[in-house]
């Protein structure tokens, strides 16, 4: 007799998957590694990319993210293995379609690790963050429904809790729609003391579950964010909860995008704005840098980035820590990364500074060209930038300023890339320098009837004033003259030049201009010019132009005394 053994294995979707997690407590927590060109590789371990993550979570059927945390007792065993960077912009459905980077391998991170801890057993879906939404529950693989009348307030704070999603704030049915997964079979029984749903006691559904009637849970969201220091919760300098202790966050490249998040995730309002510590400089040991979008529910679904030393705490102001006298408040705002220049005797020339968490910093001329100068101008209206300036900053003790990036090709204007102190403060000088001149025309007839400009009369005289606002001294005037193309020429005196025609006749009419002319120099220990931008070449300061700029055109009319006009 043949004897026939089928012999049947069923794989979980994670055994044929791209990504894991290793050395953890099960399938769904430890150290997140993705198949890259036949080699596993940890991701980079200096920062956490949220939408990466839990892309990874989903992707091993695990729920959604737990915690993301730093750890730093893996230097022997995987100290050495190489790293990969994702980039996801939250469309994708699976890791395999983020773009892939090889990453550094940075001396200060190689006994770091992110460690990664998955939902596993318990999720919130189709919310509006990863804090509220319809529960589901995975049983044997497969994710179910959870029935309105099989779940209470205290099966909410479980599940509340094993999300570290705080405690729980709406319990209802339908809110977050039906989904695609069957009702369970089992009613929970949570004492509201255990830390995950599964070990709570369960008995069989005496009941049908009816359509509309799937729970859907909203908890108060991770009490991981906190503002010490200050007038109350919603100000101070801010903290952030991991690994059982308060660590500090860095001002580098932090803004108010930043700060909004922290503002709605502690619910105090709006951001109003985010100043920094500079007391010094002290480093305050490991703590972290945050990058967010501004959207984000709360800080954690925000890039983290590992910050082994942190010398600029960052601190946070939100509105509803701001009290109005009498009910009402006189604000003078400024717009985040707005720029101006300073201490160059016009708006189209100095020093570089930008409006950055909430006050005016210096820009640094680490990173500083003629080709980053030339979109700050274009940014002012300024025209077009003749040369990027360096000059050392004064004082014992570097300023604390910031670093710009300015890519044409990805923005319309320069951002923040970073605080710190600055040697070199980074400045420049647009064409657009000189106040366009005035021009007027002055007789010691006070009578005029012309509706169409000034008019002088036949046989007097008149005068016509070359003038500008005081700028730079020096420089001179001149008078360009109808009809011929030629120009009188006189030096300026008090910003202002005068040409006096002692006869008029009909040669007098037509349009007139005034052209100032001005040599400038510029104070500044280093220049570049746009034919160096690509060499990368630098002069040695000053910088010195000739400078014009021609007012309006003023149209003279020359008639008789009777109202006859010249022809």
């Amino acid at each position: 007799m043949l004897t026939a053994v089928i012999l049947m294995i069923i794989c979980s979707t994670a055994d044929l998957s791209e990504v894991r997690l290793v050395d953890g407590d099960g399938l769904c927590s430890g150290i997140p590694e993705v198949l890259h060109e036949e080699e596993w590789r940890k991701l980079s371990n200096y920062h956490i990319e949220y939408r990466a993550v839990g892309l990874l979570c989903r992707e091993l059927n695990c729920g959604d993210i737990i915690s993301t945390t730093f750890r730093s007792d893996f230097r022997d065993k995987h100290g050495d293995q190489r790293l990969i960077d994702l980039d996801c912009d939250g469309s994708e459905s699976a890791l395999s379609e983020c773009k892939k980077y090889r990453s550094p391998i940075h001396p200060d991170y190689l006994n770091i690790s992110v460690i990664v801890s998955c939902s596993d057993s318990v999720r919130l879906v189709d919310g509006a963050g990863r804090c509220s939404g319809r529960l589901e529950v995975k049983s044997h693989q497969s994710w179910t429904s959870v029935c309105e009348a099989d779940f209470d307030q205290q099966d909410a704070e479980v599940v509340c809790r094993e999300l570290d999603c705080g405690t729980p704030l709406t319990l209802q049915g339908a809110l977050s729609g039906e989904g695609e997964h069957p009702f369970g079979t089992k009613e929970f029984q949570c004492k509201g003391t255990e830390n995950r749903l599964l070990t709570c006691s369960t008995s069989d559904k005496e009941h049908t579950c009816t359509s509309g009637k799937a729970v859907s849970l909203t908890c108060s969201g991770p009490d991981d964010v906190r503002l010490v220091g200050g007038s109350g919760r919603c100000a101070g300098t801010l903290e952030m909860f991991h690994s059982g202790e308060w660590r500090g966050v860095t001002a580098d490249r932090w803004s108010l995008k930043e700060a909004a998040v922290v503002c709605r995730q502690l619910g105090c309002g709006s951001a109003v704005k985010s100043p920094m510590s500079v007391s010094g400089g002290d480093e305050t040991g490991w703590g972290f840098h945050i990058a967010c979008k501004g959207s984000e529910s709360a800080v954690k679904e925000c890039t983290m980035l590992y910050s082994s030393k942190i010398r600029f705490p960052v601190g946070v102001v939100c509105s509803d820590s701001v009290s109005l006298a009498d009910g009402a408040v006189g604000l003078s705002c400024s717009e985040p990364d707005e720029m101006r220049l300073v201490e160059g005797n016009s708006r189209c020339a100095g020093t570089v500074e930008m409006f950055y968490n909430g006050q005016w910093r210096k820009v640094g001329a680490d990173v500083w060209n003629i080709d980053k100068a030339a979109m700050v101008c274009r940014q002012l209206d300024c025209g077009s930038a003749l040369a990027a300036t360096k000059i050392k900053s004064d004082g014992d003790v570097p300023e604390v300023g910031v670093l710009i990036s300015c890519s044409e090709r990805k923005m319309k204007k320069c951002r923040p890339m970073r605080i710190r102190r600055i040697e070199y403060l980074a400045g420049l000088v647009c064409s657009e320098l000189l106040l366009q001149p005035n021009i007027s025309v002055s007789t010691p007839i006070r009578e005029s009837r012309s509706l169409q400009g000034p008019e002088v009369f036949n046989g007097h005289s008149f005068t016509i004033t070359c003038s500008t606002q005081p700028q730079y001294p020096g420089g001179s005037f001149h008078l360009t003259l109808p009809r011929t193309g030629r120009s009188d020429s006189q030096e300026a005196v008090s910003h202002s030049a005068s040409f006096a025609f002692p006869t008029a006749d009909d040669s007098h009419q037509g349009n007139y201009s005034c052209v100032h002319e001005n040599q400038v120099s510029f104070q500044t220990d280093a220049f570049q010019e746009v034919d160096q931008m690509y060499s990368n070449s630098w002069s040695p300061g000053p910088f010195i132009y000739n400078f014009s700029s021609e007012s309006e055109p003023l149209s003279l009319i020359v008639t008789d005394l009777d109202g006859a006009a010249a022809v």
